[in-house]
């Protein structure tokens, strides 16, 4: 009889030296319908009315889970609510301002209250301004800091004591931008830079506090995306100088991105902790 490679009857799922549970193989491994089914889950999505944030739920929800829009655009929320309401999707909003801790604890509480446990976060909410070196201010500075750092930073923290408390683990996701990896061409938004590099370093460093309760911490990096945000900020003419000659990158439906973000919220990610996904569109890449 022939004499399977040990490495080939683990592969088969044979239990070879007491492996165990350890490696599972091929004939027991969990069909991927199961894995990408979220189902009985909840997820707390920042700056979810609108944008990359509301493709991100509408995926979330599509998989089964219980949904809550953390978000300060009521407006924009509403709309998004009856969205979710024509597709039968369990959708809630709580007024939230991730600037302070208060409204922070507060949107952990409101999910709990709604579903009794918190399974995602995806910490997407945030703010940028075009603005040159001569331009900046410290009142710009501090709210995109406030926004996109502090606020993701908090967040994990007060929803990674539920999750340590629930015993189950957990999913959270930060949602950076290329302009973190210094891949902000023109000499502008040194503050949401400073945000996004900053969102990044704290992904690698705070996975290594919560891999020991079994919290995958990951972080995608975006590119360009045609949303709200990105169609309607400001810029002042110092700025549209500078870009005027400068090469456009790709930018795309964020639902190219929210896909990804999907991805890292299910059991895909379970052997993942503080890795960085780029989904830009090949702008890192200086692809057009």
């Amino acid at each position: 009889m022939y004499n399977y490679h040990e490495g080939y009857q683990r592969l088969l799922g044979t239990d070879i030296n007491g492996l165990g549970d350890k490696t599972k193989g091929i004939a027991n491994s969990v069909p991927m319908k199961d894995i990408m089914d979220l189902t009985g889950k909840t997820a707390i999505v920042t700056g979810g009315a609108m944008g990359l944030g509301s493709c991100v739920i509408n995926r979330l929800a599509e998989a089964g889970a219980n949904i809550v829009i953390a978000d300060v655009a009521e407006e924009y929320a509403e709309k998004l609510l009856e969205f979710c309401i024509s597709k039968n999707y369990n959708v809630k909003f709580v007024k939230t301002d991730v600037r302070y801790v208060n409204q922070i604890k507060n949107a952990v509480n409101f999910t709990l209250n709604e579903f009794g446990t918190i399974d995602i976060l995806v910490n997407n909410a945030s703010v940028w301004s075009h603005k040159t070196l001569s331009e900046l201010t410290e009142e710009s500075w501090e709210e995109t800091l406030n926004v996109n750092l502090k606020g993701a930073v908090f967040f994990i923290k007060e929803v990674a004591k539920v999750m340590e408390n629930q015993g189950k683990g957990g999913k959270i996701i930060n949602i950076a931008s290329v302009a973190g990896l210094s891949e902000e061409p023109a000499p502008v938004m040194f503050d949401y830079v400073a945000s996004k590099s900053g969102l990044i370093a704290v992904t690698k460093s705070m996975s290594r506090a919560l891999k020991p309760i079994d919290i995958n911490l990951n972080c995608v990096i975006p590119g360009g995306m045609i949303t709200p945000g990105a169609v309607n900020t400001p810029v002042t003419e110092k700025v549209k100088e500078i870009r005027k000659n400068m090469k456009s990158v790709p930018a795309e439906d964020p639902d190219m991105v929210a896909r990804v973000v999907y991805m890292m919220a299910t059991n895909i990610s379970d052997y993942m902790y503080g890795s960085t996904i780029i989904a830009d569109g090949g702008a890192y890449l200086n692809m057009e």
